[in-house]
């Protein structure tokens, strides 16, 4: 890395964690990936045992992003919980209006009940998102955008301090998948979630399962090598309800 760029990034940093050691304490709602992983890694830099990170575990994550977040946070060595909570007990939630976000984030809030609650939003979220609406509501605190991180001096910064969550595709949770207006159950967010699972062992780099009424979108990134008649073979098999369904594949650049 040249110099020039070795400086801005350690400067960048430093602001950060200038942010955080306004702080006694911190806790971090986190999800595992490149944003809240920065933020916990400057967390803990300042503050050692006295950052938290917090996961959320609900049938609106799937499995394999609470095992990331987990190792994601060992990697960091700070110190880590997570919560289950049932998401689709809250109708807000499940009856799945353009608003969900904003009512699953305040849920998420209300279970870490802690403060001072940080996120990993930065400068190029817009503030028109649900989601982004409720955490200002709650005055959680957003450290990157504080410190004027955009997405590049994030991954800029990652790759400085070779956080392990760099390299991960980004991520949603399993709500995202289904047609909004479209009611989430744990059939329907159990689908999408095996058959994810199914497209990564079949060798997807990156996948989304989409339920939109009858229709069964499966998107994946082109730079994927896998038979899609084996893999829908397979999926149907461990999914039977997915027969009725009109299946189709997309690759994906």
């Amino acid at each position: 890395m040249p110099m020039k760029n070795y400086h801005i990034i350690q400067t960048q940093y430093k602001s950060l964690l200038n942010i955080i050691s306004n702080y006694d304490k911190a806790f971090i709602a986190f999800s595992g990936g490149i944003d809240s992983s920065l933020v916990a890694k400057a967390a803990f830099d300042i503050l050692g045992n006295k950052a938290i990170a917090v996961t959320i575990e609900s049938e609106l994550t799937a499995n394999r992003d609470i095992l990331f977040a987990r190792e994601s946070a060992k990697s960091i060595g700070i110190n880590h919980q997570v919560i289950k909570i049932s998401a689709l007990r809250n109708m807000l939630i499940s009856a799945n209006t353009e608003r969900r976000c904003y009512y699953c984030k305040k849920e998420i809030i209300k279970t870490i009940a802690q403060r001072p609650l940080f996120d990993g939003s930065h400068v190029d979220d817009t503030d028109d998102r649900p989601g982004l609406k409720a955490i200002r509501e709650a005055g959680v605190i957003s450290p990157l955008v504080l410190a004027g991180f955009n997405k590049k001096k994030i991954i800029d910064t990652a790759k400085h301090l070779k956080l392990y969550s760099l390299n991960r595709p980004s991520n949603s949770c399993l709500a995202t998948r289904i047609k909004t207006g479209t009611s989430l159950t744990q059939q329907n967010l159990t689908m999408v979630e095996l058959t994810e699972e199914c497209m990564f062992e079949a060798g997807a780099k990156w996948c989304r399962a989409r339920i939109d009424g009858n229709k069964f979108k499966i998107e994946y990134g082109a730079d994927s090598i896998l038979n899609e008649d084996c893999t829908k073979i397979h999926i149907i098999k461990m999914l039977p309800a997915l027969i009725q369904m009109d299946i189709k594949f997309f690759k994906k650049s």
